[in-house]
């Protein structure tokens, strides 16, 4: 018997793919994101036995606000990002992209203004960045429940305050990259 409680990685999986269909998934829903109506998205375990959420939504300047969550196997983090668009010709509803292929969202030069959320946002030196969607160290059964429950929380509350993070990412970015239906760049100008 070891000295430290220990947790399998399937259980670290388990536990912090709850937290994000417990607690981020309502909130996210409850300010309007949706599953995505594009062909082929993740949404659950993916192929590799990970789990993928992507959501969407329009906000009140017509653009595609993204937000795509990688639970991955063999780590602690729970890893957001934003991603923001500005589709021509404009969109009215999102079931306007249903059947549309999301692959070039996903690739250059579109992920270059990708957000991970508490990470690319962060102000000042990382060294000081203490707040992150991690599963933080624990040595007891309690202190694994304590850190499950503490990761709950901040993401719920996170996830509460999305606007927040968009906000953070248009000051970051600027304008979102201007693309047609399919994520393929297009001029400003274009109709």
């Amino acid at each position: 018997m070891g000295l430290f409680y220990k947790v399998s990685l399937k259980m670290r999986l388990k536990a912090r793919n709850k937290i994000f269909l417990e607690r981020a998934l309502p909130t996210l829903k409850k300010n309007e994101f949706e599953e995505m109506p594009f062909r082929a998205p993740w949404f659950g375990k993916n192929n590799l036995g990970d789990y993928t959420y992507e959501l969407c939504k329009l906000n009140e300047n017509r653009h595609l606000e993204i937000i795509t969550t990688h639970i991955s196997k063999g780590d602690i983090w729970i890893k957001i990002y934003l991603n923001i668009f500005d589709l021509k010709p404009d969109l009215q509803s999102l079931q306007q992209l249903k059947g549309l292929p999301i692959i070039q969202f996903y690739l250059p030069p579109n992920t270059s203004t990708e957000m991970r959320l508490r990470i690319d946002d962060f102000k000042g030196m990382p060294l000081f960045r203490t707040v992150e969607h991690k599963l933080k160290s624990f040595y007891t059964k309690s202190g694994f429940h304590t850190r499950v429950r503490e990761l709950g929380e901040l993401i719920e509350k996170d996830m509460n305050n999305i606007d927040y993070f968009v906000k953070r990412w248009y000051e970051i970015n600027g304008q979102p990259m201007v693309t047609d239906w399919e994520g393929k760049q297009r001029n400003k100008n274009e109709p």
